[in-house]
């Protein structure tokens, strides 16, 4: 074997360091408008409310699914609480009975896009299709957007606000979409929560029964801490830092 140790002198050293940092940073310029989770918290997203009013919000993504949100329109019922739920246009357009329930039950209802693309590119084209589901169904329009996955880029930000929309993240993540167990998926929602949260759950895509048996038990500790749940456009009202005037 030919082995070879390059030694560099500390002139030569510090070149090399230089050189590197200059490529990383050009890497780092390169990537500043591709997508990201939405766990980096992107500005001009919404994900909270700094507050110190024992308030959160609980949302919804992927339904209406005829499997699953009927039993967590049920708990929510039973439990007389207010939720967001960010619907995909084409499971809205194949099951409009479940959506106008959850509207007529007082939910809120958010847009998630049409068919959970997550190609950035149709985001926007996406919004809009499922803009107009809601509107031939329930004869009104939702001012909040949230994207497939939480991915985003700054076109899309500013595509989604072109379209009138608030594009709305969360900042608890339940992870009950890798199914940990219903114990697990409690443990992630009330360890992690605190005045003005967001909190993502899902009722379709996948199997969510865990979801379903997660949901009660969520409620009630929270409310066990002194919390109550509001939907995503009631918790802006808890806002209490003002905007910069420019």
């Amino acid at each position: 074997m030919d082995l070879r140790i390059i030694i560099f002198s500390r002139k030569g050293l510090r070149l090399s360091m230089m050189v590197l940092g200059l490529v990383l940073l050009g890497i780092g310029i390169r990537y500043t408008d591709l997508a990201f989770p939405a766990i980096t918290k992107h500005p001009g997203t919404y994900y909270l409310v700094h507050t110190e009013e024992k308030v959160m919000a609980l949302t919804f993504d992927d339904g209406p699914d005829p499997l699953y949100t009927g039993y967590i329109l049920d708990v929510l019922k039973e439990k007389n609480v207010k939720a967001t739920f960010f619907v995909l246009g084409e499971s809205a357009k194949n099951n409009p009975d479940l959506l106008l329930r959850a509207r007529q039950e007082g939910h809120e209802i958010g847009n998630h896009g049409y068919s959970h693309t997550y190609t950035p590119s149709k985001f926007v084209q996406e919004l809009i299709r499922t803009d107009e589901v809601l509107q031939e169904v329930l004869q009104e329009r939702t001012a909040f957007y949230r994207p497939p996955g939480g991915v985003i880029s700054n076109a899309v930000l500013a595509g989604v606000k072109e379209q009138g929309h608030i594009l709305t993240l969360w900042s608890i993540d339940s992870r009950d979409w890798v199914n940990p167990g219903p114990a697990q998926i409690v443990q992630n929602v009330v360890n992690n929560s605190f005045p003005g949260g967001i909190i993502l759950l899902h009722d379709g895509g996948e199997k969510r029964e865990q979801t379903i048996r997660a949901l009660g038990p969520i409620i009630d500790r929270l409310r066990e801490q002194g919390y109550r749940f509001v939907t995503v456009s009631e918790l802006r009202n808890f806002e209490s830092v003002k905007p910069v005037q420019k």
